[in-house]
């Protein structure tokens, strides 16, 4: 584990600490809530560190194409923690009646926005795999910013500002976990690479004078792909002229996309 990962992964965890304080002996549901999602954030980055690692395996008899997929494990128990947190949430404002909130408790969601800034930043650094962390951390930041007003009103004011707050950050939190599941199911569709990495590959393999019949390319995960080709040359090219041919065109292909390409040779009628 990287010395950067272990940073992300304490400043998560003394964020997560400072706003379940806050939220638990200073009375104010808006940072209860952010609270418990930090708890879910925390569980997120554990698992996103996990199998990030786990996606580094060589291939084996079992992942032929190797393990980069495994990667996406930490975004479905991000998806499982947060839906947990998220009707813990709820059940708890649904039984919840008048209450009083206490002037720290702002302070509190003030520090823990200040450690969860830290962590968005250093996270976007690390890999593709923690893009869904972060998602979940930006929503933690803007759960930072409407818990020190929301608190801050109900402390001065009213409980009910701080309880609306609560509310509508319950909310936020459902939409966030339709936008990563969404983009879940996008990255495992087996959708084709960007245009220009196909036109990459196309120009590649017709710059070797053979014919491209068929090209089917679809993404591991971002920047790595796999797929197929298949391509026409003449009926009296000799097996070892083909042979030499099909080798270079893979390994431009991989070289220049990132792409682990097969090709099948079809014979011209001409």
């Amino acid at each position: 584990m990287s010395k950067l990962t272990i940073l992300v992964l304490l400043l998560s965890l003394a964020g997560g600490t400072v706003k379940v304080l806050g939220g638990i002996i200073y009375g104010s549901k808006a940072l209860f809530v952010d609270a418990l999602t930090s708890i879910a954030n925390f569980i997120a980055l554990i698992a996103t560190i996990h199998y990030y690692k786990i996606s580094f395996i060589p291939p084996d008899e079992d992942h032929h194409y190797g393990h980069y997929r495994l990667g996406y494990g930490g975004t479905i128990v991000s998806l499982s923690a947060y839906s947990f947190v998220a009707g813990v949430i709820i059940m708890d404002l649904i039984g919840a009646g008048a209450y009083k909130v206490h002037l720290y408790a702002p302070i509190y969601a003030s520090m823990g926005f200040a450690l969860y800034l830290a962590a968005i930043i250093l996270s976007r650094r690390i890999s593709e795999f923690f893009k869904p962390y972060a998602v979940f951390t930006v929503s933690e930041l803007i759960e930072s910013c409407v818990v020190i007003i929301a608190s801050l009103g109900g402390a001065l004011y009213n409980y009910i500002i701080d309880f609306i707050s609560a509310i509508a950050l319950t909310m936020y939190l459902f939409y966030e976990l339709y936008s990563v599941a969404r983009e879940l199911l996008y990255r495992l569709s087996d959708i084709a690479p960007p245009y220009d990495v196909m036109e990459t590959i196309r120009r590649i393999i017709e710059s070797h004078n053979v014919r491209l019949v068929n090209l089917r390319i679809r993404m591991i995960t971002p920047g790595m792909y796999r797929g197929e080709a298949v391509i026409e040359v003449p009926t009296d090219m000799t097996v070892s002229r083909a042979y030499r041919i099909i080798k270079s065109i893979e390994d431009s292909v991989r070289n220049k996309t990132n792409t682990e390409l097969t090709i099948t040779i079809k014979a011209s009628k001409t």
